[in-house]
């Protein structure tokens, strides 16, 4: 009987697991002279028959010399909404999903750290965590302010130059992360 118990509970983890996805992002990073910023946009759906709530852990890449992170923001576009941050500590924080049956929602994660080194670290491998690669990811970096790129952990697609900013792009299809994205710069 309390074998039952077991596999009823490992399973029901796996249904949950199963009925909340996280699917999609669309990221757009900047360097500058002072900061590293993070403007985000993260697709979740829900393809279950029931409403259902995940706190979500959004871990920071900084590393042990970096400074604090500010101007922390998550909406949720879809309903044009600001969840509450909860657990905020120096390596992430947590912020509570709401998805409606069968639905989709959107939600935009910024925040932006000052420099104090010469990389910049934002974790990618965390979407290991939902057991599943992400259908399509895309991520842009911009970069001004006499700033220059001298190296990368996953190379870019394509390199574009507008307006004085170096824009570095890569987009991904069924993407399972092997790396975080760190970016080493030169001021």
């Amino acid at each position: 009987m309390r074998f039952i118990g077991i596999v009823i509970l490992i399973l029901n983890g796996i249904i949950f697991g199963q009925e909340m996805a996280f699917f999609q992002e669309d990221i757009t990073f900047r360097i500058d002279n002072e900061y590293f910023q993070v403007d985000g946009f993260y697709w979740f759906s829900n393809k279950s028959g029931k409403r259902l709530e995940k706190s979500i852990y959004f871990p920071f890449g900084n590393s042990p010399h970096s400074k604090a992170i500010d101007s922390i923001n998550v909406l949720n576009i879809s309903k044009n909404t600001t969840a509450d941050i909860i657990n905020l500590s120096g390596r992430g924080f947590s912020f509570l999903l709401e998805v409606a049956p069968g639905d989709t929602e959107v939600y935009r994660i910024r925040y932006r750290e000052e420099l104090t080194c010469d990389s910049a670290r934002y974790i990618l491998t965390s979407t290991r965590r939902w057991n599943k690669p992400l259908e399509q990811a895309e991520y842009k970096l911009i970069v001004s302010g006499g700033v220059e790129i001298t190296g990368f952990s996953i190379e870019a697609d394509r390199i574009y130059g507008i307006d004085g900013e170096r824009i570095y792009y890569w987009k991904r299809k069924e993407f399972m992360p092997e790396n975080d994205m760190i970016f080493h710069f030169e001021k």
